[in-house]
């Protein structure tokens, strides 16, 4: 081995022991944030899947095995066998086909349409494993489970909820002087998780969905944007946020569909609120994502510095989790783009449509 290789291969061994101390660390953590995150019904991000098409575009497959065997066996300490087989499959699974995408600098819209695909198909295995296993009570499962954590959390853990809560109650109107204990805080905890049992029913779908939509999304993006900090990227099979987006038939596609979700809730069907909130929720992802492309390419026609950019989308990106008002403003906004824009599939539409035959009564025309 020459002196060059020798130095490819000490320039090699750092980041691939630091990816795998990251993987076996978020490993263990991953059911935990799994679990935080769907109980605050938000779009379930498939965290585990998005760190891990980074670190295979970074550092190999070593550090995607570590990944996945430490949240497997932390899943099945703390939830069991079954839970971490979904975990897996739904989280982990479809980054394979992300790594081999983007290390294989696949075309970068096609490397996004079959990481939307793997990481559907992943949910969709994930919950017909469930669904074997737990039948029709699966979110009666989750919710015990998410019982059973909280009641193991100690006192200790829920002391600063409690204080906080206590903090709030005379400007709320409560008694001055009366205070919550955390036992008292555990009892309605309790009643709060049997009322959000309905609630969960009919969100947590197109929570999982649209998770998985901006999963595909973001684990090809940050695949690909390693590739090419590495400099293995080409222009093809790195396309930066400015430059997506979203195909005409895509958006009337999208819009079309969640009509047919309005027409079935209105309609009075049984499903239809659980069926209308599935497809809303991700529509709504990929507006969202539309959104922020045009965002960005309004940014980079001003010359906003990229590092002010990545700040402001990424910021953008956890607010809209956290608060449902900015991410509907962000799908509106989206939507207008999609069909409107520079790109829109109206403007599209119209610059296609054949013009008017000429007139043969008029010699002129």
């Amino acid at each position: 081995m020459d002196s060059r290789e020798v130095a490819v291969a000490e320039s090699g061994r750092g980041p691939l022991l630091g990816s795998v101390i990251l993987a076996l660390i978020a490993g263990v953590l991953l059911p935990i944030v799994a679990l935080i995150q769907i109980s605050l019904l938000v779009p379930t991000l498939m965290l585990g899947g998005i760190l891990a098409a980074h670190l295979g575009a970074k550092a190999g497959w070593v550090p995607v095995g570590a990944l996945a065997v430490a949240a497997g066996v932390s899943a099945g300490l703390l939830m069991g066998g079954t839970v971490a087989v979904v975990l897996i499959v739904a989280s982990l699974a479809p980054s394979v086909m992300v790594v081999f995408g983007a290390t294989g600098k696949r075309p970068f819209f096609e490397q996004m349409n079959a990481g939307v695909i793997a990481f559907g198909g992943g949910l969709l295995a994930a919950m017909l494993i469930a669904y074997a296993t737990f039948g029709s009570g699966m979110v009666a499962k989750f919710m015990d489970v998410l019982r059973a954590e909280y009641n193991r959390m100690p006192d200790a853990a829920l002391q600063p909820m409690v204080d906080a809560v206590n903090a709030m109650l005379p400007a709320a109107g409560g008694v001055r002087g009366l205070s919550m204990t955390v036992t008292d805080f555990r009892g309605q905890l309790s009643g709060v998780l049997d009322l959000m049992q309905q609630t969960y029913a009919q969100v947590m779908p197109g929570a999982l969905l649209s998770g998985a939509i901006l999963s595909g999304v973001l684990s090809v993006l940050w695949a690909n944007w390693t590739m090419a900090r590495r400099g293995m990227a080409t222009n093809e099979s790195f396309v930066g946020m400015s430059g997506w987006f979203m195909p005409a038939h895509l958006t009337l596609g999208a819009l079309g569909l969640w009509a047919v979700g309005l027409i079935l809730m209105l309609s009075g069907s049984a499903n239809g609120p659980t069926v209308y909130m599935t497809i809303a929720q991700a529509v709504g992802a990929a507006f969202a994502v539309q959104a922020l492309c045009a965002l960005d390419r309004r940014m980079l026609r001003a010359d906003r510095p990229l590092s002010r950019r990545r700040l402001l989308i990424g910021l953008l990106c956890v607010a809209a989790l956290l608060m449902r008002s900015l991410g509907s403003a962000l799908a509106y906004v989206g939507a207008a783009s999609a069909l409107f824009g520079s790109h829109g599939a109206l403007r599209r539409w119209t610059q296609n449509r054949p013009k008017d035959p000429p007139n043969d009564d008029n010699p002129d025309d």
